[in-house]
């Protein structure tokens, strides 16, 4: 019985804690086209990778991918990473979030200019490891904005604040937390905490 009535509290809490992401609509490129493009903007979407619904449990957000926006040659490409860190054409980071859907957020810091040549063919950081010179996606954006530009977008958390104890998925995300050797205790920034920094606002 006990068990039963911790299980109903922690559905009533996550009920009852809207996801904050969901208060901004996201864009499409169809609806919305993107006019006003600049380095250093900050792109998200909802990812369609394995690992996505899993990130959505645990920072509940359905945000959970993230690149930042250089100019190539004239044209918009997102630094983002993947298996390594490439350069992607913007349309194309778009279109591959779920649905063509994408949140766009920039900093109110002008002219921005990203070196972004150190970090292209890096590997991913699985470990989800800071300074070891390797990057998820979040990690990334965090890394170049508070080295490059001197802003922190936020303050990492450890990794165990981001879990909802007692949903079905938890036991999955342990699993896959013990296969890449991270701990709960180490620190991290997702996705939507970068999102939701007071250093961005929102590109319409």
């Amino acid at each position: 019985m006990k068990k039963i009535l911790i299980a109903i509290g922690i559905l009533i809490v996550a009920i009852a804690i809207p996801l904050r992401s969901w208060l901004i609509e996201p864009l499409s490129a169809q609806d919305a086209p993107i006019t006003d493009i600049r380095e250093g903007d900050v792109i998200f979407h909802t990812s369609q990778s394995s690992q996505s619904p899993l990130i959505q449990i645990g920072t509940r957000s359905h945000i959970t991918h993230c690149g930042i926006v250089v100019m190539k040659e004239g044209k918009p490409y997102v630094l983002e990473t993947l298996k390594t860190l490439v350069l992607t054409p913007l349309d194309k980071f778009i279109v591959r979030g779920k649905d063509g859907k994408y949140w766009l957020k920039r900093s109110d810091k002008e002219d921005i200019k990203i070196d972004y040549a150190h970090y292209l063919g890096k590997s991913y950081d699985f470990a989800f490891s800071f300074d070891n010179d390797i990057y998820y996606c979040s990690e990334l954006v965090y890394d170049i904005y508070k080295r490059q530009l001197g802003i922190e977008l936020c303050t990492p958390k450890q990794i165990g604040d981001y879990l909802i104890l007692g949903t079905d998925k938890l036991d999955k995300i342990e699993e896959a937390m013990s296969r890449r050797g991270i701990t709960k205790e180490q620190y991290a920034v997702a996705p939507v905490d970068i999102f939701e920094s007071e250093h961005l606002y929102n590109v319409r």
